[in-house]
């Protein structure tokens, strides 16, 4: 509750154990800066809300194959 999502992405990132487990972004946010950042700090993917059932899952199988 201290931290937005980009510094959580950020410091997930730092672990050595999760510098690969994929992190999908779910925000009401659209800025373009934001989801650069996002990715460039190692984000896997970027969803706006509302997103329906059928297309997160959707999402999740794409980023974790065997879902």
């Amino acid at each position: 509750p201290n931290m937005g999502g980009i510094e959580l992405i950020k410091q997930v990132r730092a672990l050595p154990g999760y510098r690969f487990v994929p992190i999908l972004t779910l925000t009401t946010e659209s800025q373009s800066a934001l989801r650069d950042e996002a990715k460039k700090l190692g984000a896997t993917g970027w969803l706006m809300k509302p997103v329906t059932g059928p297309a997160l899952i959707g999402v999740i199988k794409q980023v974790l194959p065997g879902a």
